[in-house]
């Protein structure tokens, strides 16, 4: 019984099984147990008087069993009112009831120490709640304590769908009622970044990884946080990674290989569909197996949402394109169709020829440098051809096989002929056996080139044909595969050594590709799994005018780390997938982040910056006609714009996220100003009253990847009449224009949004907001193309300035908006 200011405590843990995301996800095994049970034993580890499973009466029969076996109580109520579930349980139950522990049944991996330090921690008497949970845990291994008497009180007083479906919010949505405390977690089980719950089939994937990690580590049962968060170090397991590779005969047997030499690396999961065509593939997965590849990492069924898609299609169509992409962010790799355009990430690593001129179309990534190339190499160039292997895929194009074997031992060549009936284990390790290498254009003759043998392509189709010859590679027609055609080239194996296609490796040894594309190599992992797993931590964007539910559109240009699009519905242009890392505005931000973006730290830049805050405080004076007024300075930094304002009369107020800024404004100069994001911003609180006349973003409005929040936001804190200034970099002036490639390459990695003067009226008018005026600036006629014909005659120069200025071809624009109706 637990002891202390609550003497009767009661754990219950919810569970139905007609999730929409993932059914029955309670009855799943995790080792041989079901999750629920998973769930279960680690909350019997929590001090308590009672134990119940609150289910629905439909899921009562199944759940019964479980509940029994792990000796807990069972309690069925209503399917959607989960509030009135748990009141109708305590009122019947436990009446006597004073404190309730709840947790969920689909968290197999709760951490029950936190558990019962939240119940110790809820039972001092400094915080008399009605509500306490801690915040940081990671998603999926914590729980809510509750008084009863509280949730019975909120069951009373609440209509909302919303909480009766989730019961907590019941109390935390009425804070005016209920006192509610969000504490953060202690350090030993901080990581918000982490999730461990499982709502969708990829989830559950992740927990039978995680399951087989902790097992292989200690058979604790439940597990302890500290093995948990130990465990998900591993980057492997913090990320779902689902590998989509071609299985259809004639495609090869590349593109599954690659995969599944992936998935052993990274543990991935790799799809193999029960139609499956291609005959090596049971082959090739029985040899993964037996390399240490899971059963459970090969899946014949697409469900749930994963953090990352890679399809190795060859060519993908356009419904395979949209039914992969609803599953997550996606990457292809090496994809020779148009369809691939939709595509987040387009990765190319197979030298191949161009798709298309279209930004859509051109690969964010280019490198063969991510090929996997074999480890045991030749020490020295063939001199004779004595022993060759032939290995071509595909039934259709056998009969090159056998004439190139039969033409290879009428010269007395020892021959080792790959089939479906005869595969090479381990193929790429033992190339370097043979003296000759005969193929088709594909992973082996590139692995075998860098093995050091001599290779010879066959022109299996015109376009394999095509891509041989400009890679340098020797290849033959059907018709030449005779030994009186064949001899020459065996003669001189020479003129079979591909000096071009290794130097566009640009490699000595395997090792070196990470180092070739800049990446933090994992260790152990060869440079294609160490970049995958890299790109499982990018992120996708939806258009932030228009929000989650609209995204896709038109890719205007593809970078090493960033994808952007124009969005259908709106028209505006913005970053939709991103690898980079976000940016964390603290003094570093201002520091050296500003430095690496400006050349200059923002303080040396803080009088200029003021100069120009004079200008655009006068526009706003005009704009609104207005003296004496309240302006707000979102994002505002050490404070030059304030500064400016306070000089024209304005009575000037700050947001700012950094601590060290607001600091310096505050203890400098002098002005009121609070430390919050925008999001969590309370004028009310913070400076005693809701409304300014004016509110300023100055470079700030392309940070935000809510930006339909943000204008919906700062609608609401001014009057009908108030101006909203604003000024962003312009996605048509100069640069954005004439230099496309170099403007989206270049674009700062927190940039969500790319405006353009011309479609920014239409988009702010969605908020209640109507352009009164639009200034051009960061005027740069030197980054003309042809500039640099006529940069030394300073008439033409001026000249070419008011014509960018004329024509808003500034690479930077200001903004000036009047309120004119409540934003919808």
């Amino acid at each position: 019984m637990a002891a202390g200011k609550f003497n009767r405590v009661a754990v219950i843990v919810q569970c139905r099984l007609s999730s929409t995301r993932l059914p029955q996800k309670a009855l799943k095994i995790l080792g041989q147990k079901e999750c629920l049970c998973w769930t279960l034993d680690a909350m019997k580890k929590v001090k308590a008087e009672r134990y119940f499973v609150a289910c629905d009466y439909d899921s009562k029969s199944a759940l019964e069993p479980l509940a029994k076996k792990c000796a807990w109580e069972l309690y069925a109520g209503d399917r959607d009112n989960v509030l009135d579930r748990f009141c109708s349980l305590i009122k019947s139950q436990f009446a006597g009831c004073d404190l309730i522990v709840r947790a969920t049944g689909d968290n197999p991996f709760l951490f029950y120490e936190a558990a019962q330090k939240s119940i110790e921690d809820f039972e001092k008497n400094e915080f008399d709640a009605d509500y306490f949970t801690y915040s940081g845990l990671p998603h999926g291994s914590g729980v809510e304590l509750f008084k009863a008497s509280s949730i019975l009180k909120a069951q009373s007083l609440t209509d909302s769908p919303y909480d009766m479906e989730h019961v907590g919010p019941a109390l935390y949505r009425h804070p005016q009622t209920f006192k509610c405390v969000f504490k953060e977690a202690p350090k030993e089980f901080y990581a918000p970044e982490l999730r461990t719950t499982i709502d969708t089939f990829a989830d559950y994937k992740r927990a039978v990884r995680l399951y087989g990690f902790l097992q292989g580590q200690k058979a604790l049962a439940p597990f302890c946080a500290k093995d948990i968060l130990d465990a998900l170090k591993n980057p492997s397991l913090q990320k779902t990674v689902l590998l989509v590779p071609s299985v259809k005969a004639g495609r090869g047997t590349g593109h599954l290989r690659r995969a599944l030499s992936l998935a052993k690396e990274i543990g991935a999961f790799v799809y193999v569909p029960k139609d499956k065509s291609l005959k090596e593939a049971k082959a090739l997965a029985a040899q993964a197996l037996k390399e240490g590849l899971k059963e459970w990492q090969i899946v014949d069924e697409l469900m749930g949402c994963w953090d990352l898609v890679c399809l190795d299609l060859f060519r993908s169509s356009k419904d395979e394109m949209k039914k992969y992409s609803a599953l997550g962010p996606l990457c292809a790799i090496d994809d020779g169709s148009n369809a691939c355009k939709s595509a987040d990430f387009l990765l190319d690593i197979i030298p191949s020829l161009p798709r298309s001129n279209k930004a859509a179309l051109k690969a964010n990534l280019f490198s063969p440098a991510l090929i996997e190339l074999p480890k045991n190499r030749r020490a020295n160039f063939p001199e004779k051809i004595q022993k060759a292997l032939v290995c071509v895929s595909g039934e259709t194009i056998q009969e090159f096989s056998a004439l190139a074997r039969a033409a290879l031992q009428d010269l007395g060549v020892e021959v080792v002929e790959v089939t479906a009936k005869n595969p090479v284990q381990n193929l790429r390790e033992r190339l370097f056996e043979y003296d000759l290498v005969v193929s088709h254009y594909g992973f082996t003759a590139f692995e075998a080139a860098a093995a050091n043998c001599a290779v010879l392509l066959l022109a299996t189709s015109g376009l394999h044909k095509k891509l041989s010859k400009k890679y340098g590679f020797v290849c033959v027609e059907k018709n030449q595969l005779a030994s009186k055609k064949l001899r020459p080239l065996l003669e001189d194996p020479q003129v079979l050594d591909n000096k071009k296609f290794k130097a566009l490796l640009g490699l000595a040894k395997p090792s070196d590709n990470a180092a070739h594309l800049g990446l933090e190599k994992a260790s152990g992992l060869s440079p294609l799994s160490s970049f995958v797993q890299e790109l499982s931590f990018a992120q996708k964007f939806s258009c932030p005018v228009c929000g989650p539910l609209q995204l896709g559109g038109k890719v205007l240009a593809r970078t090493r780390t960033h994808t952007f699009r124009r969005c259908p519905k709106c028209g505006m242009a913005y970053l939709s997938f991103s690898s980079d890392s976000r940016v964390q505005y603290e003094a570093d931000y201002f520091g050296s982040e500003y430095k690496a973006q400006y050349g200059r730290t923002y303080l040396d830049d803080f009088d200029s910056i003021k100069a120009q805050g004079l200008r655009r405080a006068k526009i706003i004076a005009g704009a609104g006609r207005f003296g004496h007024a309240r302006i707000l300075d979102i994002g505002c930094a050490y404070g030059p714009f304030l500064a400016a304002a306070k000089e024209l009369g304005f009575e000037p107020y700050g947001t700012d996220i950094s601590q060290s800024a607001l600091d310096y404004v505050k203890d400098k100069l002098g002005y009121s100003a609070v430390s919050s994001s925008f999001a969590d911003f309370d004028p009310q609180e913070a400076f005693g009253f809701k409304k300014f006349d004016a509110v300023t973003m100055w470079y700030v409005i392309e940070h935000c990847p809510d930006l339909k929040s943000l204008l919906a936001r700062v609608n609401g804190l001014l009057d009908i009449g108030g101006v909203f200034a604003f000024s962003t970099p312009s996605g048509s002036g100069v640069s954005g224009r004439f230099n496309r490639s170099g403007f989206f390459k270049s674009s700062p990695r927190d940039h969500y949004t790319i405006w353009e003067p011309a479609r920014a009226a239409s988009i702010l008018k969605k908020f209640g907001f109507k352009v009164v005026k639009i200034v051009p600036t960061g005027i740069h006629p030197e980054r003309l193309s042809f500039f640099k014909n006529i940069s030394q005659k300073p008439f033409i120069f001026r000249l070419l300035a008011l014509f960018c200025k004329a024509l808003r071809l500034g690479d930077t624009f200001e903004v000036y908006c009047k309120k004119i109706k409540e934003a919808r």
